[in-house]
């Protein structure tokens, strides 16, 4: 791949560094630094994404979802979403969450939904750890999240919980304990 212009991050990348390449595919993507270019963008958001950057993931589940640069492919979308939600990128957790809601790219899932709009909202604060263990519901926990983005994850959790039949609240509250603590906590 050859490049004209030259970033503080060519380098780096091109040795295999996945944060410069996540940044350079930045550059490229957003179009100030250099030229907009998101076939470079693409190739350098795979190289960082390959090695397991959630950013550059999340990035890609981006460009597949919007057409960015290649042709929307919601199942592709939603596998990159999985892989940086799996990272605990909250961003990826919500819009999986939102595929899963509106069945695109998966399988029409509220279970799924109702789990990954928690995980979202389950950035907040410490306190919200040592209320895993409470009485409290799973949704009546992520009240005391206080990350951008987590009331609209909380909204969205209690949307869902009106509509799952009780036994498929108790399977979404226990996977949502299970995901939390692999999902979740690692990545505090």
């Amino acid at each position: 791949m050859t490049q004209t212009a030259t970033t503080p991050f060519d380098s780096l990348a091109k040795k295999g560094d996945a944060g410069a390449q996540f940044n350079l595919a930045l550059l490229y993507a957003d179009g100030r630094d250099l030229p907009r270019d998101y076939v470079k963008a693409r190739y350098w958001h795979g190289k960082a994404a390959r090695q397991g950057h959630a950013g550059a993931q999340y990035s890609l589940a981006l460009m597949h979802h919007k057409g960015l640069g290649i042709p929307k492919d919601p199942a592709k979308t939603a596998d990159w979403y999985r892989m940086a939600a799996e990272q605990g990128h909250q961003a990826a957790q919500f819009n999986l969450a939102t595929l899963y809601d509106e069945g695109q790219g998966v399988g029409h899932d509220l279970v799924m939904a109702y789990v990954w709009f928690f995980l979202a909202g389950a950035k907040g604060k410490q306190a919200q750890i040592a209320r895993l263990n409470s009485t409290a519901s799973v949704a009546s926990r992520l009240s005391y999240s206080m990350s951008k983005g987590g009331l609209a994850a909380k909204g969205n959790c209690d949307r869902i919980a009106l509509k799952l039949k009780a036994p498929e609240l108790e399977q979404a509250e226990r996977l949502a304990q299970e995901y939390f603590a692999r999902f979740v906590l690692p990545f505090r």
